[in-house]
C-alpha cells in the first residue's frame, strides 16, 4: 500500500512538471508568433524594428559546429588515454585535477581566461574564432567525461578476449571498443553540443555582442543565445520581448534538432539483440 502511494504521488509529480513545461514552451511560441516567419529566419537584427536573426543563426551553427569537431578528437584522446592507457599514475592525476577544475569552473570564467589569453596576450579581437576557442576550452573536459563513461561501459572481456586472439592494443580499440562505445559516445556528444548551442556568458566576452555587415573569422560573432541576453536586457527595439521569444524558439528547436538526431544515430549503431527475435 505504501509503494503504491509513493508510486502515484511520484505520478502526480511527473505529470504537474510536464504540464507545467508544455505551459512555458507554449506561451514562449505564443509571444513568439508574429514575429516568427522565414523574414526572421534570414534578415539581420535591426533596433528600428522588424529585425531578424540570420547572421546570429550564422554564427551559432559555425562556432558550435566547428567547436564541437575540434573538442571531439581532443576529447576522445583524452579519454582513450585515461581508460585504455592507464600508465603514467602521476601525469593521470595531474590530468584529473585539469579536467575536474575546467568541469566545475563557471563558464562565465572560462570566457574571462580565455579573453585574457587570446584577446589580450595574443591580440585577437572579439570575434567568431575566439569564440571558437572559448566553446572548445569549455567542451573540452566535458567530451573527455563523455569518452571515460563510454569507453568504460565496454565490458574488459572484450578486450581480453580480443588480446587472446593476438591482437594488439590499438587494433582491439579500433575493431572491438570503440565501435562497441560508439552509440553511447555519439548520445553524449549530442547532449554536449545542445550545451554549447545555449552557451552565452563565455562568449560575450570572447565573440562580442555585435554582427558584422561582412561575415568574416575575424570580426564580432554575437550567436542566437547572446543575442536572446541582448534582446531581454538591453535592446531597445519596440518589439523586443517578441523578437527574445521567437529566438528563444528556434534556439530550442535547434536544441530538440540535436538530440533527436543524435539519439536516432545512437540507436541505429546499437547492435541487434537476434535472440529475442529467434525465441
Amino acid at each position: 500500500m505504501r509503494g503504491q502511494t509513493w508510486h502515484r504521488l511520484a505520478l502526480v509529480g511527473a505529470v504537474l512538471v510536464f504540464t507545467l513545461f508544455i505551459a512555458m514552451i507554449g506561451d514562449l511560441v505564443w509571444q513568439s508568433l508574429g514575429v516568427l516567419s522565414w523574414h526572421f529566419l534570414w534578415s539581420p537584427p535591426s533596433e528600428m524594428g522588424h529585425g531578424g536573426i540570420g547572421p546570429e543563426l550564422l554564427n551559432t551553427l559555425v562556432m558550435v559546429g566547428i567547436a564541437a569537431l575540434i573538442s571531439l578528437p581532443l576529447g576522445l584522446a583524452g579519454a582513450i588515454f585515461r581508460v585504455e592507457y592507464r600508465g603514467a599514475p602521476g601525469f593521470l592525476k595531474v590530468f584529473d585535477r585539469v579536467r575536474f577544475t575546467f568541469l566545475s569552473l563557471p563558464t562565465i570564467v572560462i570566457g574571462l581566461l580565455v579573453y585574457q589569453w587570446v584577446v589580450v596576450e595574443l591580440g585577437w579581437p572579439l570575434s567568431i574564432r575566439s569564440g571558437i576557442v572559448a566553446l572548445v576550452v569549455m567542451n573540452w573536459p566535458f567530451v573527455v567525461n563523455i569518452g571515460i563513461e563510454a569507453l568504460s561501459g565496454v565490458p574488459d572481456t572484450s578486450r581480453e578476449a580480443s588480446m587472446a586472439l593476438g591482437a594488439t592494443s590499438s587494433q582491439t580499440l579500433m575493431r572491438i571498443v570503440f565501435p562497441s562505445a560508439l552509440p553511447a559516445l555519439i548520445a553524449g556528444l549530442g547532449v554536449s553540443t545542445a550545451r554549447l548551442l545555449g552557451e552565452s556568458a563565455a562568449l560575450i566576452f570572447t565573440a562580442g555582442i555585435n554582427v558584422a555587415v561582412h561575415w568574416s573569422w575575424s570580426m564580432p560573432g554575437e550567436t542566437l543565445a547572446v543575442h536572446l541576453w541582448y534582446l531581454r536586457t538591453e535592446s531597445l527595439a519596440p518589439h523586443a520581448n517578441a523578437e527574445a521569444a521567437a529566438t528563444g524558439v528556434v534556439l530550442l528547436g535547434l536544441v530538440a534538432l540535436v538530440l533527436y538526431l543524435t539519439q536516432k544515430i545512437a540507436h541505429w549503431l546499437k547492435p541487434r539483440d537476434y535472440s529475442r527475435k529467434s525465441a
